[in-house]
């Protein structure tokens, strides 16, 4: 099957909603991106999320590997910060494939 625009933009937001797909995930965005600081640590997340460092790690590199968060070494510590950008670029994906759906639907239901 050839796979067009739709089909590939399909396949890249696979893994978005792979790593939205989890509740510790998404709380992870939350706290990041409302935080109001400017990066947060593993170990603060942790805390605030009441879950182990190394659980903390993993869900932030399924956010990382997506891009959703970013992060940078200092020292001994890395720090995490949420991608506003990114999620800006995925909301007009998601869009896009819920309209172009939408339309498939509505010409389907018209006998078109």
């Amino acid at each position: 099957m050839d796979c067009d625009s739709t089909c590939e933009l399909s396949k890249q937001m696979a893994e978005v909603f792979k790593a939205l797909g989890d509740a510790n995930r998404m709380y992870l965005i939350y706290l990041l991106a409302s935080d109001g600081k400017e990066r947060i640590c593993v170990t603060e997340l942790a805390e605030q999320l009441g879950i182990s460092q190394p659980a903390v790690s993993r869900h932030l590199s399924t956010l990382k590997y997506a891009g959703i968060v970013k992060s940078e070494k200092d020292g001994n510590h890395i720090y995490y910060t949420f991608d506003r950008e990114a999620m800006v670029r995925y909301k007009a994906n998601i869009d896009l494939l819920f309209t172009s759906v939408m339309r498939k639907c509505d010409l389907l239901e018209k006998g078109v």
